[in-house]
């Protein structure tokens, strides 16, 4: 029996860091923003908490990944912004200086138009928001799950083991 022997160089090469890894290395803090139900004001609190936080200085990114009902767009008037995109990734919106935004809900035709999509195809959607979206380095990624504990909520958990916290909006019920 022979055994094989790998050249020296190909030992001493590191494989490749997924780009998903290497993106949010770059990012400080992940804070998730979540709801049991829809309504409670959850996306209101994601864009008050990042503009916030931007105007305390920090770099904040925000990710509406909230498929079937994005609404960052609308709350700061941005539903006809169309994200530009390099031989990097795609650059997210700027909305103050501090404070970049992405969302589905920008490349859409119609905002009207439903998205009937089922979960292998949101997951891949909102993995390649945080592979492919040219992030930078960021004190805060807050990121805006749509209400309810399906497909986006575990997916972001799933892609961000190492989510530093969540933020659960509620409103009592009469």
């Amino acid at each position: 029996m022979t055994e094989t022997v790998q050249p020296l160089e190909s030992l001493s090469k590191k494989p490749e860091e997924p780009k998903l890894i290497v993106n949010l290395r770059r990012i400080k803090r992940k804070i998730m923003i979540m709801s049991g139900k829809g309504g409670v004001g959850k996306s209101t609190v994601a864009a008050n908490l990042a503009a916030g936080l931007a105007l305390r200085g920090y770099k904040v990114g925000l990710l509406d990944s909230d498929i079937h009902g994005p609404t960052i767009p609308t709350i700061f008037g941005l539903e006809s912004a169309r994200p530009d995109v390099n031989e990097e990734g795609i650059l997210p919106i700027e909305v103050l200086p501090n404070l970049s935004i992405m969302s589905i809900g920008f490349l859409l035709e119609n905002k009207d138009s439903p998205i009937i999509w089922r979960g292998p195809a949101k997951m891949g959607a909102i993995k390649q928001f945080l592979e492919e979206v040219i992030w930078g380095a960021l004190d805060f990624l807050i990121i805006d799950l749509p209400p309810g504990t399906g497909d986006e909520p575990l997916s972001v958990a799933q892609l961000i083991p190492d989510c530093d916290g969540s933020v659960l909006v509620t409103t009592p019920r009469m």
